[in-house]
């Protein structure tokens, strides 16, 4: 079997958990949730495996530390960056829409001054500009500078300021939820999306890599 879209089961099933967020409404509609959206997400990650390894993230929210609902009201994807920590692509559907990403999101303190250090070589930061703009493309956006101003030790009108007050470097896009969600165009726009996001992906391997401080695999 192909992935084919998640079916409109699937968004009444999430509509339903915004509803009824509790752990035993989960636990009896269990099932339904294997079925309607971890089964075609398992089929979609088959596909999407040459962008790295397939992680589908468990539908229990932590409550530790964080007054969140128990469940999660979305199904994430992660590809690639739980392995190399150096980035990767996700794939999230929720009733907000779906939304595809890429790149690196939640940087070490290490991480951040190494993608500075190399912003801040023309050399080094040329590949990294045709990667944006190959994204730009295909409608994916950059995320927002993290910090109001340059960071210090950079000159203020350094001419890659904007992208030297990022600590995340992520591309993004987030489609409304309309009927080819529903077919495999779903899957074909995925893929094509994080394909648009590889050239940013590879030089964030090359460039950044994975995080070495304490701690950090």
């Amino acid at each position: 079997m192909s992935f084919t879209g998640w079916s409109p089961a699937a968004l009444t099933f999430l509509a339903e958990l915004e509803a009824n967020n509790d752990r035993d409404w989960f636990k009896a509609q269990r099932p339904r949730y294997e079925a309607e959206l971890v089964a075609p997400a398992t089929l979609l990650t088959e596909r999407l495996s040459a962008f790295g390894a397939p992680k589908l993230f468990r539908p229990f929210n932590d409550q530790r530390f964080h007054a969140k609902p128990p469940i999660k009201e979305h199904l994430g994807i992660a590809l690639g960056a739980a392995a190399s920590g150096a980035g990767g692509g996700y794939v999230e559907l929720s009733l907000d829409g779906l939304l595809v990403a890429a790149g690196l999101y939640a940087p070490a303190a290490d991480q951040v001054a190494r993608l500075r250090e190399a912003v801040d070589d023309g050399r080094r930061a040329a590949p990294l500009t045709r990667a944006l703009k190959r994204a730009a493309a295909a409608s994916l956006s950059l995320s927002e500078p993290d910090l109001t101003r340059v960071p210090r030790g950079y000159a203020t009108d350094h001419p890659r300021a904007a992208l030297l007050r990022h600590r995340r470097l992520v591309v993004s896009v987030r489609w409304p939820l309309e009927p080819w969600l529903h077919t495999p165009t779903c899957g074909d726009r995925i893929f094509e999306a994080l394909d648009a996001a590889q050239p940013l992906v590879r030089w964030l391997h090359e460039h950044v890599g994975p995080s070495t401080g304490p701690g950090r695999s």
